[in-house]
């Protein structure tokens, strides 16, 4: 008798087996049917405050079903200790169609400001991991999740300062006026800038005197300073008398908005500058 319920207990664990099976497979078997892979990995929205690494993803359908991208929810940790972690819905399924890819866009804002308990003193640089879940829905209504993990090295990175320097006036008449605009770019990191790109704004009062880019060298060693300098020739009968009437002043107030790209060990650092600010004259011939 004793015998008859063992062989009973045996066949019911006989049949439980595959469910079980199946029920720790799910993961992999969907991991299998959707692959996330990391495309490119960029540092983007560059601010005195922080910055984003932006993560751009591939999500591959291996499988001949439909899928959905529902929500996801990850974890970030700097230099080993937890930042943050969050959870999206997304507003707006995201549909990989079988045997297709899908392009995704993955960013993570980093705030200056939550750093400091996560570096140690004066470290110039951090490394950020990302873990998390990507949850899917095919199309029999079935929910799978894959797994993902992203990771990025990035820079405390400090803004150049602008510094304007006295105003090199060659000429000023009652119908024009040449000039030469000169500033300096001041690097406050440890490591170098190599400036790529400069492309500025000028005006002088409320008008627009410059447009262009800088050209010749323009990188920047660290805690160096470079200056650069932009000759104009301005037509007060056409450009108008207000122009004459700002240089005409003590002090001449201008505005410079420059849009830089430095290369660094990081990547590509795409930032502006803008200043404001009075200048003193100095004749030269």
């Amino acid at each position: 008798m004793k015998n008859k319920k063992l062989d009973h207990l045996f066949l019911i664990a006989l049949a439980l087996w595959p469910a079980l099976f199946l029920s720790l497979a799910s993961p992999a078997a969907a991991a299998k049917n959707l692959v996330i892979s990391l495309q490119d990995k960029k540092i983007t929205s560059l601010s005195p405050e922080g910055l984003t690494l932006s993560f751009y993803t591939s999500i591959r359908n291996n499988s001949d079903k439909n899928y959905s991208l529902l929500s996801y929810s990850y974890r970030v940790t700097i230099n080993g200790q937890k930042f943050f972690e969050q959870q999206l819905s997304l507003e707006e399924e995201i549909y990989i169609p079988a045997r297709q890819a899908t392009s995704l866009h993955f960013p993570v804002k980093i705030s200056y400001q939550y750093l400091p308990a996560a570096l140690t003193e004066e470290q110039k640089q951090a490394t950020c991991l990302v873990s998390g879940e990507m949850f899917f829905r095919n199309e029999k209504n079935k929910m799978e999740k894959v797994p993902f993990t992203f990771s990025m090295e990035f820079p405390l990175f400090e803004f150049p300062e602008v510094v304007f320097l006295p105003l090199a006036v060659k000429d000023l008449t009652l119908g024009g006026a040449e000039f030469t605009f000169r500033f300096q770019l001041k690097n406050p990191n440890p490591y170098d800038l190599l400036v790529q790109d400069i492309r500025l704004q000028l005006s002088l009062g409320e008008r627009a005197i410059y447009q262009g880019v800088i050209a010749g060298d323009k990188a920047l060693e660290p805690g160096g300073a470079k200056s650069f300098e932009i000759p104009l020739i301005l037509d007060f009968f056409e450009m108008g008398r207000d122009l004459r009437d700002n240089l005409e002043k003590d002090l001449v107030s201008f505005n410079l908005k420059a849009h830089l790209t430095a290369d660094s060990a990081w990547g590509l650092l795409p930032f502006s500058l803008e200043k404001s600010a009075a200048v003193k004259k100095e004749q030269v011939r």
